[in-house]
């Protein structure tokens, strides 16, 4: 009898051992579950893009008036808040913007670079936005080769492709913390009639 019990409180005092290891494994891996910029940016403030030409959507034109092919440069606005919204960014937390990404997409799922799409592109930057301040500056959307390549070098007379084009900014602030903010604008590839520049905002 004494030994069952002896038998019987080892395994209740391990099963309360376990018990505690399990719950303290749980806590642990809850400290990871919230949100993003919280585990991904130590930085104080967010990077937010605002708009893309005024929200869009863009026309670009695949071969100008001119009969030559150019870039696609678009307006980004783009603005550094505080994440505490009871807190006033300061000085410090001016953010330099070094580079940007642009991916395309389309609605009909078809995707693939140098076929279906534009090979996603990367490029550098140099603008500084003040904590709490906007400021608005050119990305370029579409470079010239592109308009070379496949599948918008495809694009001729009449037809028409949309696409949505998602620009990423990178950037840090003056404490070197990483901040990045994406947005998207719809973008329309035609042969377009004289008049029409190789990118605008369309109605």
């Amino acid at each position: 009898m004494r030994t069952s019990r002896l038998n019987r409180q080892y395994r209740r005092g391990w099963a309360l051992r376990l018990g505690g290891g399990l719950a303290l494994a749980t806590a642990l891996a809850l400290v990871g579950c919230g949100d993003d910029y919280v585990t991904d940016s130590q930085a104080s403030v967010l990077l937010v893009v605002r708009s893309i030409e005024d929200g869009g959507p863009v026309l670009s034109d695949i071969v100008s008036e001119e009969n030559t092919i150019v870039n696609c440069d678009v307006l980004v606005e783009a603005e550094v808040v505080a994440k505490n919204p009871n807190l006033t960014p300061t000085r410090r937390d001016t953010v330099t913007v070094s580079s940007y990404h642009v991916k395309y997409t389309r609605s009909d799922g078809r995707d693939v670079q140098g076929l279906d799409v534009p090979y996603e592109i990367s490029g550098p930057l140099t603008q500084t936005i003040d904590g709490g301040a906007s400021v608005e500056f050119p990305v370029t959307m579409v470079r010239h080769q592109a308009k070379l390549e496949a599948p918008l070098k495809n694009v001729t007379g009449t037809d028409v492709v949309t696409m949505r084009a998602e620009v990423t900014l990178y950037g840090e602030t003056l404490n070197g913390d990483g901040v990045s903010a994406s947005g998207s604008v719809q973008i329309t590839f035609a042969d377009f009639g004289d008049g029409t520049d190789t990118c605008e905002t369309g109605g």
